[in-house]
């Protein structure tokens, strides 16, 4: 796994994990300055996290390669 999945994955769980301690009233220290903002704010890095994500995943395919076809022998 690289290291830009790595941070990928973080960002999702702190994100998705700060929006539900914030209804039990807990929060990361972390990111505890953005209290006042949650939980739009976890939505918003957890979202950023599965943004990078799908795009480092896109960018890693790899293209098929060509098949070149090859005429029937008669």
């Amino acid at each position: 796994m690289g290291v830009v999945r790595r941070i990928a994955v973080f960002l999702m769980v702190l994100g998705f994990a700060s929006v539900g301690l914030y209804f039990m009233d807990y929060s990361f220290r972390i990111i505890s300055w953005l209290d006042d903002y949650q939980p739009g704010a976890g939505l918003a890095i957890g979202g950023v996290g599965l943004l990078l994500l799908l795009v480092t995943i896109a960018v890693e395919k790899k293209p098929a390669p060509a098949q070149v076809p090859v005429p029937p022998q008669a």
